[in-house]
């Protein structure tokens, strides 16, 4: 009796370690197990296949030749690879010695320098005459035509000369007409697949819009292309004499000026009579008292 329970209770020890040990075999092998399904799913999807439009794309950006790439001589900086677009300008006042035969030399030189004389303002006043040009010459010409019209000269009241630099005004606005003739040819396309009224008029409505605009910045271009292609002169030269303020006035207007400056005279001769007129009654009256004075004492002596 005693020996089947021992045998009893060592089958109990063995089934009761069997199955600790396959409790923990199974502990072991689950996570394993989860962790193989957690990675599978990412591997998956690390490796899933591509979709057909990506295959089409892929395939036409095989076999489509990638666009050349420029260099970087291709594409130089916009100050290196850009004529630099000067406006020059000068401001300029001499005096002469001869009114007239300076006038024929400037304007026989501007001509040869192939200027052109767009203004001319004559004037006269008590000390002399003057006569303020502007002169348009061409850019390469400038200096050269400066320095002949300064030998004119026998003293030089006024120079300035200014430079002032647009090039970068001026690529910006061939730039913007640029875009916009792009963006037009657009809208014409647009406006040839159009195929109601309202959508006709919106087109036509933005492409009148564009055209202005376009308009007006060509219109600023012209602007700065007369600018830096001919620089402006602003001259004054003036003479001071006498003769030239009156050089033929008329026999009769000497008369009448003659006449007019005598009663002036008059007049003036009149005021000073009439400014000195205290002073002489102050002066006759201490006259008249000492000559009194003098006679009573005369008189008294007798």
């Amino acid at each position: 009796m005693q020996i089947r329970f021992d045998l009893h209770l060592m089958g109990m020890n063995y089934f009761l370690t069997l199955l600790v040990l396959l409790t923990v075999t199974g502990c072991q092998s689950k996570p394993e197990h989860n962790m193989a399904e957690t990675v599978a799913p990412r591997s998956m999807a690390t490796f899933k296949a591509p979709s057909p439009e990506q295959d089409e794309q892929a395939t036409d950006e095989e076999q489509a030749p990638e666009p050349p790439t420029p260099s970087p001589k291709a594409q130089p900086e916009p100050s290196m690879g850009v004529n630099r677009k000067i406006i020059r300008n000068a401001q300029v006042r001499i005096r002469v010695t001869d009114f007239k035969v300076s006038g024929q030399t400037i304007e026989q030189v501007v001509r040869q320098s192939g200027g052109q004389v767009t203004s001319s303002n004559e004037t006269k006043t008590d000390t002399g005459i003057e006569n303020a040009l502007v002169i348009r010459v061409p850019a390469a010409r400038f200096d050269a035509l400066l320095a002949l019209l300064l030998k004119e000269s026998i003293f030089t009241d006024t120079k300035t000369i200014t430079s002032e630099d647009v090039t970068r005004h001026y690529v910006d606005v061939e730039a913007r007409i640029r875009s916009k003739k792009a963006v037009e040819e657009t809208y014409l396309k647009i406006l040839k697949q159009a195929r109601t009224v309202g959508d006709v008029l919106k087109v036509e409505e933005q492409l009148g819009q564009l055209r202005e605009e376009r308009e007006v910045q060509e219109a600023e271009l012209r602007q700065l292309k007369d600018e830096v292609a001919l620089s402006t002169i602003n001259l004054s030269y003036y003479q001071q004499t006498e003769v030239a303020l009156n050089p033929e006035e008329p026999f009769y207007a000497q008369i009448w000026r003659n006449l007019t400056d005598g009663f002036q005279l008059i007049g003036d001769v009149l005021v000073g009579v009439f400014y000195f007129l205290p002073i002489g009654l102050v002066v006759t009256a201490v006259v008249w008292l000492f000559l009194r004075w003098r006679r009573k004492r005369r008189n008294a002596v007798k």
